[in-house]
């Protein structure tokens, strides 16, 4: 037997050891390249791995989180929020299933800044005001919505907001809904009474009522009107139908509505059981709240602030990490409450993009 034919098995077991050890550095550099988010030059300054057990936590690399600038927000809060939040969230997110091993937090130029950097993978969550975030476009995932309120109907429909009671929603939600309430001058009651009958109102007949609301309602009062009254919108109410008051109190709302002043007021849903004890004390009124204005509109919901996520990441746009965020966002909220107010607010009822629908609507009104 020759000296090569004596070594073939040994030169193909070293074959073999040199392909194994080939496949295991390519499966490592494979692993090393995934990313939370890929931006568009294909860097991976962020990355994810989904876990093996639903027992074991999600684990992140890092996480990129981009504020916002708002109007009243000093830059003394952005900065401490800058300094404070990546430890805080990177704690609270571990006490609810998620390992992350570096918290980022930014802030960006401008809404638009931050929206195309969150479409484009640059950060991986961003928190954007709602119409920043619909006007945007593109294929970020909206995750969560500012807390607002728990209890009232989650119903566009004003047969679920006739008392204080029925209907009611078990669960905390998001988004602001606006009553469209008439009330109990001799017009208001001839609204009321139509509605009541499950009579439609026609446009005619809301063109005769003297409306009363703040620029705070007008926009989601727009889109109703538009949805039910062939596009028309409060600035087609003839004469002096509509007024405006510098801001938004709904005490001023209904002291109009008491003294007959206007026969229809646009309030924010989640006030009025607050304002029962306003209604029959200060106004006077022989009736309660909910017997005296009957609600003839419901509008959508308004989304002020918006928590999304870079799209295409099955993990940062899955359920189980949605659900992590907002619990830990709560939590957040409770012992470090001086971040709250630079997030924008308590980021803890889920919303979709089907949500958001409403808004979109509004952004074409009048484009």
């Amino acid at each position: 037997m020759s000296t090569l034919a004596a070594n073939e098995p040994m030169i193909y077991l070293e074959e073999i050891a040199m392909k194994n050890v080939a496949a295991a550095l390519a499966a490592l550099l494979l692993i090393s390249c995934l990313s939370a988010c890929k931006a568009g030059t294909g860097s991976t300054s962020a990355s994810s791995s989904a876990s093996s057990s639903a027992d074991e936590p999600l684990k992140l690399e890092t996480l990129r989180l981009e504020l916002t600038r708002r109007e009243g927000l000093s830059s003394d809060t952005l900065m401490y929020a800058v300094q404070a939040l990546p430890q805080a969230l990177k704690s609270a997110l571990a006490n609810h299933g998620v390992e992350a091993g570096a918290v980022e937090v930014t802030v960006g130029a401008s809404p638009a800044a931050t929206a195309q950097a969150l479409e484009e993978g640059g950060v991986d969550l961003a928190v954007l005001p709602g119409d920043s975030f619909v006007e945007a476009g593109g294929s970020a995932v909206p995750l969560l919505t500012a807390h607002e309120h728990g209890g009232l109907p989650d119903s566009s429909d004003p047969a679920d907001w006739k008392s204080a009671e029925s209907t009611h929603s078990e669960a905390d939600s998001g988004g602001q809904r606006y009553l469209i309430l008439a009330g109990p001058s001799d017009y208001g009651l001839q609204l009321a009474n139509r509605a009541a009958s499950d009579t439609p109102l026609t446009w005619d007949e809301l063109d005769r009522a003297a409306w009363l609301l703040t620029p705070d309602e007008t926009n989601m009062t727009d889109l109703w009107l538009a949805d039910h009254y062939e596009g028309n919108t409060l600035s087609d109410l003839t004469g002096r139908a509509v007024s405006s008051l510098p801001s938004g109190s709904g005490q001023d709302l209904l002291t109009a509505l008491a003294a007959g002043d206007a026969d229809v007021a646009v309030i924010p849903a989640d006030i009025r059981p607050y304002l029962a004890s306003f209604w029959q004390g200060e106004l006077q009124r022989p009736g309660g709240i909910f017997d005296e204005t009957a609600v003839i509109g419901v509008t959508e919901k308004y989304y002020d602030t918006i928590l999304a996520a870079c799209p295409g990441d099955e993990i940062l746009t899955g359920e189980e990490f949605r659900s992590a965020l907002a619990a830990a966002m709560e939590e957040m909220s409770r012992v470090q409450g001086d971040v709250t107010g630079a997030l924008g607010g308590v980021f803890s009822a889920p919303v979709s993009d089907g949500d958001l629908n409403g808004m979109r609507r509004l952004a074409t009104l009048g484009g």
